[in-house]
């Protein structure tokens, strides 16, 4: 608002609800009347009941017996048992002992190409003590079939 204005204000701003002043003697009235009565909600409690109400509570439970889960006797037996069973299993008498003998070729040298790398096998082996003629089986009919099969074309291509 302008200020020019603030001085010609006629109305209040406040509005109360029609016959409000007419009725409000007896709403005060009603109210005064009920708070006399409403003294005595209706329920009582008997003298001391608070104070004895722990005791009773407490004079009608029974003493249950405490049942431990965990207890020290029950722990040792289960460690045992599992220890049992463990050392059953990995000390079986039945058990038959792999050798070099029991194994085939195919899954030593499945084992190497899958599992082993080069250089691990390098490092195990020395130079030194081989050579090629180690690998090299020598057999005169293989010899004569091999030189059959050459052909001397080939190598004067190259």
């Amino acid at each position: 608002m302008k200020k020019e204005n603030l001085n010609n204000i006629k109305q209040s701003g406040f509005k109360t609800p029609n016959n409000y002043f007419n009725t409000i003697e007896d709403q005060i009235m009603s109210q005064i009347s009920l708070e006399k009565i409403d003294k005595n909600s209706g329920f009582k409690v008997p003298d001391n009941y608070f104070d004895t109400i722990e005791d009773n509570i407490l004079s009608k439970t029974k003493e249950t017996k405490i049942f431990k889960l965990f207890n020290k006797k029950t722990i040792i037996t289960v460690a045992s048992i599992a220890a049992m069973f463990v050392l059953f299993f990995n000390l079986n008498p039945f058990k038959t002992q792999v050798t070099f003998d029991s194994l085939d070729t195919e899954t030593v040298e499945a084992y190497i190409l899958n599992e082993v790398e080069l250089n691990d096998i390098s490092n195990l082996i020395n130079t030194d003590q081989l050579s090629q003629t180690d690998f090299i089986d020598y057999n005169d009919i293989s010899i004569d079939n091999y030189l059959d099969d050459i052909d001397l074309e080939d190598f004067l291509d190259e």
